[in-house]
């Protein structure tokens, strides 16, 4: 009898590891994907829909394009995990299962500044591409709202995409660019080899960097920091707070701040060996960083742990520890790299540098896109 293998989450881990699942495993296993999305997106191109390089339906394709592949797809609404029975209850009914992917992501909080901009959804980008074309130049600030938002390199992404859509559009001498972050450089995290690479590009552009900054207040126009700093905006664009997954949170897999406990070697979770947990939902407690190329490399390791318990040999690929994302600044583009192999290990930091920087790295990114659909849901 074929292995009931269920994957909650349509995002970047999720549409991996059934790939992988069933790619690996064929008719012994019978792989079901469940969001509540009809189509899957490529988050990275929401700040192109913003800025007009691309249209919604370009982004997307249908999450039915799977049952090509022979993956099973059921549009319905995570509710509740049962693990101990197995089992997980829908908006349109419960599911058993073998074994468990979760890859349900971060959930977003609604955003302390109600005239925020927040262009990493298709609605949010949709919304910001209304307000640029009313634009006539003044002040824009973009900044984040709380240490824990998907993609650690977005702000920095929309500033110079902002910087260069204001310049095309005739407005750069009539307007300023600003980010705030809560960390004293950008993407601290990463070293000072990124950080003084982002800085540099950032300056180029005369976009002024404002670290160490704590939002406490969004009014008048201004936003406040907790130490008195004053930044004025005419535009604000804002990532939201984001927490974890609520459903995941309220399950019995979930451990201190409401983040699952999984082994850091296999993403297996400590109480319930046949659950998985990947990506946003999982990643800021292990100190991996909430992207999409660190939950791809997760699913397709998952999915090969998994053929493994079947098997009874390991066939799939090794965790690829490694983050990677071509930031794009709309006239320039960086490609920063980081492996947490030693971080995960707990014997050290993770290891970063700068593989590539310059106009033609762009062209990368756009070509990654069309691979992407091709590969996974075409």
């Amino acid at each position: 009898m074929a292995a009931k293998v269920l994957v909650l989450g349509g995002g970047s881990g999720g549409l991996v590891a059934a790939n992988k699942v069933k790619k690996l495993l064929g008719k012994e296993a019978e792989v079901t994907l469940v969001d509540r999305s009809t189509h899957h997106e490529f988050m990275p191109a929401y700040p192109w829909v913003a800025f007009g390089m691309r249209e919604p339906e370009q982004v997307r394709r249908p999450l039915a394009n799977l049952e090509k592949r022979g993956i099973a797809f059921l549009q319905a609404t995570v509710e509740a995990l049962d693990p101990a029975n197995s089992r997980v209850k829908t908006s349109a009914g419960e599911l058993a299962y073998d074994y468990l992917i979760v890859s349900l992501g971060a959930e977003a909080l609604p955003s302390p500044a109600p005239d925020g901009h927040a262009p990493w959804s298709l609605e949010g980008a949709l919304k910001l591409r209304e307000a640029l074309k009313n634009f006539k130049g003044g002040k824009v600030v973009v900044g984040v709202s709380s240490p824990y938002y998907p993609c650690p390199p977005a702000p920095y992404e929309v500033a110079g995409q902002v910087e260069f859509a204001l310049k095309v559009k005739g407005l750069r001498q009539k307007s300023t660019v600003e980010v705030f972050h809560l960390n004293p450089l950008p993407l601290a995290g990463m070293g000072p080899v990124i950080s003084g690479k982002v800085l540099e590009i950032l300056r180029s552009k005369g976009i002024v960097f404002h670290g160490e900054f704590e939002p406490v207040a969004f009014e008048g126009g201004k936003v406040k920091a907790k130490d008195g700093r004053e930044l004025a905006y005419d535009l604000l664009i804002l990532t939201p707070p984001f927490a974890p997954n609520r459903v995941v949170r309220e399950s019995p897999l979930a451990g201190p701040n409401g983040f699952p406990e999984v082994d850091k070697m296999t993403f297996r979770s400590t109480r319930f060996p046949n659950v998985f947990v990947i990506g946003d939902t999982v990643n800021p407690s292990l100190l991996l960083p909430p992207a999409g190329v660190v939950a791809h490399f997760q699913g397709e390791y998952v999915a090969g742990v998994i053929a493994s318990d079947l098997k009874g040999a390991y066939i799939g690929e090794p965790f690829n520890p490694v983050a990677m994302c071509i930031m794009d600044f709309g006239d320039n583009a960086l490609l920063p790299q980081c492996s947490f192999e030693k971080l995960l290990a707990g014997t050290g930091m993770p290891s970063c540098g700068v593989m590539a920087v310059g106009k033609w790295v762009r062209i990368t990114k756009m070509l990654f896109e069309g691979f992407w659909f091709a590969t996974l849901i075409e």
